[in-house]
């Protein structure tokens, strides 16, 4: 396995868990602990939930079409 493909998955367990996380509080769940820890309302979390995901899902597609991608 080269080092390319360590870090791709490295860098996707990272962004399940986090998009996990974020999905979990758009959706409603009590995440009470990360708005404190954020200092955010949940309205501005949520908001910043939905552009942190739409960002990733920006970046994968661009990974995903660049030519150097495995």
């Amino acid at each position: 396995m080269t080092s390319k493909m360590i870090v791709l998955r490295l860098l996707d367990g990272t962004f399940v868990g986090v998009s996990t996380l974020l999905v979990m509080g758009v959706a409603g769940f009590p995440i009470d602990w990360m708005l404190d820890l954020l200092d955010m309302s949940s309205l501005e979390f949520k908001g910043f939930g939905l552009f942190v995901l739409f960002a990733s899902i920006l970046l994968i597609h661009a990974i995903a079409t660049s030519d150097s991608a495995p």
